[in-house]
């Protein structure tokens, strides 16, 4: 939005949703963290050297609980970045109308201004050659 009144308000643009924030982030580098973990133990990579059947069960299924409940936090975090996008947006129009209304109106009375500015030097010219007697033949 201008901060002046010398051109015409910009009409806000709709976006998708609001930047990613550090929690946003964070949350998603968990989930794909979690997901490679839980890919890694599915395949036996030696680097986690699970030996008892037990521990694997229980490795396997922490994981893919925890991965589920961080890309739900994901896709509900998603959900409600779009949601602040739409509400600002919202709030954007509003204003954008109040000063758009402002500008016609401020606009309008300077282009009257001009009008009777622009006319003012011919009603002042019509009332000199008024009070000039006629000369006399």
């Amino acid at each position: 939005m201008p901060k002046t009144f010398d051109r015409a308000p910009e009409l806000p643009r709709m976006r998708r949703r609001i930047g990613r924030d550090t929690t946003e982030l964070l949350v998603t580098l968990l989930a794909l963290a979690c997901s490679a973990g839980i890919f890694g133990i599915m395949i036996r990579w030696s680097f986690f050297d699970i030996t008892e059947q037990a521990e694997y069960d229980f490795m396997k299924n922490f994981l893919i609980a925890t991965t589920a409940v961080l890309w739900i936090i994901v896709i509900r975090l998603e959900l409600t970045a779009k949601h602040k996008a739409e509400t600002m947006y919202g709030h954007q129009m509003n204003e954008y109308e109040i000063m758009r209304t402002k500008w016609l109106e401020i606009a309008s009375q300077k282009m009257d201004f001009e009008a009777q500015k622009a006319i003012q030097p011919i009603i002042e010219v019509e009332s000199k050659h008024k009070n000039i007697p006629k000369a006399k033949k």
